[in-house]
């Protein structure tokens, strides 16, 4: 039987859960604070891979909604960011922000038309809303009214969690000053049920205003305090306020909610039945949870999903080189348009299609793997047969409009081309294409695959194989090993037997083959690994590897003049 992929078992949970539902709502969360990143786009593309799995194994219909809480405040200018631009609005609802590029109504509204151009790029099928809209529109009003009925119960779930000196002045409102127009700076002084009001002052964060702080989370990132899902947790911003004092409604977009009580009050009004997040957030997610059964009352109230929230899953972060979490907040870690810049967009959904509950370094070797994983799983789509009916695989949720026949089927890894490329000193992509065709001949329907991976392999050597390339110095040991597979390629042999030669090689002169191997790799692309040899050497031509390994033996073997391999 073939494996179940984890978003079967994921769907399942929403069936157990919601059996009546039939349009159900997946929600993703991102926080605008910052350019999206890969963390943000993992959660809309797996969030849509339950959807999928949703429909095929119940026939239900489903709706994802992709949120942005561009109504936060703007705690701190991201490095990657203009700060002479930006932090003169440190404090205000992002969506308050002028934009700094000057293309879009604000720098919220900025950041959110970035992140559908990245999701639009991948033609993911979802409805935008955003925290500025929701509120301004009045489509909060009956969610923010039931919190106001509730606000001792919502804060009575909230005050254990934070420090004993805050929960005094705690208050799930955030109103935004009506004279310098921060929100992270505003203090509730009290509240009125009945004319769905409350009173503030403007007296900045030393005062205690914001209680859902880094410091009161400690899932919390003040790196990058809106990395994964939900609403970002309050980093400090240090805004100053204005000293104003006043009254104000806490109705269309007047004020808005504490971040916890701002995911729960999404789920409640959007009738969300599922949502994933990171890791970093299971406590909150489990606070927001116990907040939504305040606002929604009891199971069967109007307009109410029931009275537990929505079905939850968490997923582990994405690492960079160092092991540390990626950050849109410093502009850390590989983007996803530097990783399209050298790799069909395939390989990245194959990337965050594996487990998310492991974490997942993202580093360039990273890259070239899960490419050359892609196309050994075209290989086996069209080359294996499979049972009538089963479940997807993974290349069934990341390329679900598959063609006919094969779109790729030379048997050349990305990884080769690359290598290849290196070797051969980035040559034209007719170059390149013509090596292959000697190799393997052409391949009819497989070209423009080939032509597009020549590019992208192309974009990798350049930026990643090529500055990296150091010659060793040889020694006469070393050269002898080099001019004896060098003599036997002087034959033509099968890709097999230039491997089990190498071995061989190593093997007779009591020299671990693996290093054996990084001598040779060296001298062929200046690296010290790649593909695999015999098939290599094929594709590079028996006559180029013999040309390359004699000249780099015949400046240090005795017969040859002293120094460093030459040519």
């Amino acid at each position: 039987m073939p494996r179940q992929l984890w978003p079967y078992p994921e769907a399942e949970k929403i069936l157990k859960v919601f059996p009546s539902s039939s349009d159900i709502v997946l929600e993703t969360g991102y926080g605008p604070s910052g350019a999206p990143h890969i963390g943000t786009f993992a959660e809309v593309a797996r969030t849509t891979w339950v959807g999928t799995a949703l429909n095929d194994i119940s026939g239900k219909s489903w709706t994802l909604v992709a949120f942005s809480d561009d109504m936060d405040g703007l705690r701190k200018v991201p490095l990657n960011m203009p700060r002479e631009a930006l932090e003169p609005h440190l404090g205000k609802p992002l969506s308050f922000v002028p934009d700094p590029f000057g293309c879009h109504a604000s720098y919220g509204a900025h950041n959110n038309a970035r992140l559908r151009e990245m999701l639009d790029r991948f033609g993911f099928r979802y409805t935008f809303k955003s925290s500025h809209d929701q509120y301004t529109s009045g489509a909060f009003n009956e969610g923010l009214t039931r919190i106001m009925r509730n606000y001792e119960a919502v804060r009575e779930v909230i005050l254990p969690t934070i420090r004993e000196e805050k929960r005094k002045d705690w208050s799930p409102f955030f109103p935004i000053c009506q004279s310098c127009g921060r929100v992270n700076s505003t203090r509730v002084t009290g509240y009125d049920p009945a004319r769905l009001t409350v009173t503030y002052i403007c007296e900045g964060e030393q005062a205690g205003a914001v209680a859902d702080s880094a410091a009161d989370d400690p899932a919390a990132d003040e790196d990058d305090p809106s990395q994964q899902g939900g609403a970002p947790p309050g980093a400090r911003s240090g805004a100053a306020g204005c000293g104003h004092s006043g009254t104000v409604s806490i109705l269309d977009g007047k004020a808005k909610v504490g971040w916890k009580v701002d995911w729960a009050l999404r789920w409640y009004v959007l009738g969300v039945h599922y949502e994933m997040y990171g890791k970093d957030l299971i406590e909150s997610a489990a606070l927001s949870a116990r907040i939504c059964k305040v606002i929604a009352g009891p199971p069967g109230a109007p307009g109410s999903i029931g009275s537990r929230g929505p079905v939850q899953s968490f997923y582990e972060m994405f690492l960079d080189e160092e092991g540390r979490k990626i950050s849109k907040s410093v502009g850390r870690g590989l983007t996803v348009d530097t990783w399209l810049s050298c790799a069909p967009k395939e390989s990245l959904l194959l990337f965050i299609m594996k487990d998310p509950r492991k974490a997942k370094k993202l580093t360039w070797d990273v890259v070239a793997r899960t490419v050359d994983e892609y196309l050994q799983l075209l290989q086996k789509h069209y080359h294996e047969p499979s049972p009538a009916g089963r479940l997807k695989d993974e290349l069934g949720f990341i390329q679900p409009d598959l063609p006919e026949t094969c779109p790729y089927d030379y048997p050349v890894s990305y990884s080769m081309l690359y290598q290849l490329i290196g070797a051969l000193g980035d040559p034209a992509p007719e170059v390149v294409r013509d090596y292959v065709h000697h190799y393997k001949g052409a391949i009819p329907g497989s070209d423009a695959a080939l032509s597009a991976l020549i590019e992208y392999a192309g974009a990798y050597a350049r930026d990643q194989v090529l500055p990296a390339c150091v010659t060793r110095s040889l020694t006469p040991d070393e050269s002898r090993l080099l001019a004896s597979m060098a003599d036997f390629l002087r034959e033509e042999h099968e890709a097999e037997e230039i491997q089990t030669r190498a071995f061989d090689i190593a093997r007779e002169a009591g020299m671990d083959a693996k290093e054996f191997f990084r001598l040779v790799y060296n001298v062929l692309t200046g690296q010290d690994s790649g593909p695999r040899l015999g098939s290599f050497v094929k594709l590079m031509g028996q006559g180029t590897v013999e040309s390359i390994l004699r000249k780099a033996v015949v400046s240090v073997l005795p017969d040859g003049p002293a120094g460093q391999r030459g040519g």
